[in-house]
């Protein structure tokens, strides 16, 4: 009785979220290894995706663990037509999900110091992956953050460093683009 509860709750879980992931299909539009041990991913956005800045998905790439979810912060701006994840390769799960896409980015060209990339242009173009070479990515969520709700506030005091900044770097590109769309420009003191 101990364990059949929180044994059922976990199950439940883990089938909703298959469910979820399963009806917001991702296509990988952009893959970039920087130097640092940086993965940057960008997919897609769902129909009815929805998002504020600073909030973050569960990643899940069956060509490293079918099972595995791990959470990231999200480095795109809301009103942006991709998400974008950063992740730094640590652990693991990281390290292999780093790997299996490495196999599918184009070596580094000269001046560009290790950066690995790879990008579906749509055009079918010779240079370019297709979508079908690149693994395949589910996402769940998004989820809350403390940061989301940086709006409410008149000053607003970003701190982060490393791989730490990217909640930071969502919340960045939202100020921006508002002011773009009402017709400001950002300015700088100093």
């Amino acid at each position: 009785m101990y364990l059949a509860a929180p044994m059922v709750m976990y199950a439940c879980e883990r089938l909703a979220r298959a469910l979820r992931s399963s009806v917001r299909p991702v296509k990988i539009l952009k893959v970039a290894v920087y130097p640092g041990n940086v993965l940057s991913l960008r997919f897609s956005k769902p129909q009815g995706f929805r998002c504020k800045s600073g909030q973050y998905i569960f990643v899940n790439c069956a060509a490293v663990s079918p099972f595995q979810w791990h959470p990231f912060s999200i480095t795109s701006a809301p009103h942006d037509d991709y998400i974008s994840v950063h992740i730094r390769t640590l652990g693991d799960w990281t390290r292999e999900l780093k790997s299996v896409f490495e196999k599918v980015c184009r070596p580094p060209t000269d001046g560009k110091s290790g950066l690995l990339r790879a990008e579906y242009a749509g055009d079918g173009g010779a240079a370019m992956p297709s979508p079908s070479s690149f693994p395949t990515v589910l996402i769940d969520g998004p989820y809350g953050a403390p940061a989301q709700d940086y709006k409410q506030y008149d000053v607003v005091l970003l701190v982060g460093l490393g791989i730490g900044a990217t909640p930071m770097i969502s919340i960045i590109k939202d100020i921006i683009n508002n002011m773009k769309r009402l017709g400001g420009a950002p300015t700088s003191t100093g």
